[in-house]
């Protein structure tokens, strides 16, 4: 197991008892590592899911853009939490970011169909 896999697994086991903020600080630990810009954007998103979890949607969505930010070059696969991310920015009265993020990542639907699920 790699280094940021260690790390996600410590916060997954925090998280599941509901200690979000743990979970939290061990991700921005993992984050401090020189990780791929995959394994950042992904670390990224995680922190963010957290915060939203806790009600946090500012804090929530600077983590989401920062990852969609770092990775918008990269090529990756599709994940159910864009759909989480999108509206994460809609429940903010982020409309701009939400309409600005969602073409970029139905973009993508042209090396990953599973992208085209995110079409309104």
């Amino acid at each position: 197991m790699n280094r940021y896999k260690k790390y996600v697994s410590k916060a997954n086991r925090y998280e599941i008892f509901g200690f979000r903020k743990k979970a939290i600080k061990i991700m921005e630990l993992a984050i401090e590592e020189p990780l791929s810009k995959l394994e950042m954007g992904s670390g990224l998103i995680y922190i963010g899911l957290m915060y939203r979890k806790l009600n946090d949607l500012n804090n929530a969505n600077v983590y989401f853009e920062k990852a969609l930010n770092l990775c918008k070059d990269e090529k990756y696969p599709y994940s159910p939490n864009f759909k989480i991310i999108i509206q994460s920015f809609l429940e903010n009265k982020e409309s701009d970011k939400a309409t600005k993020w969602n073409a970029h990542l139905t973009e993508r639907a042209n090396y990953d169909k599973k992208f085209s699920k995110l079409k309104n």
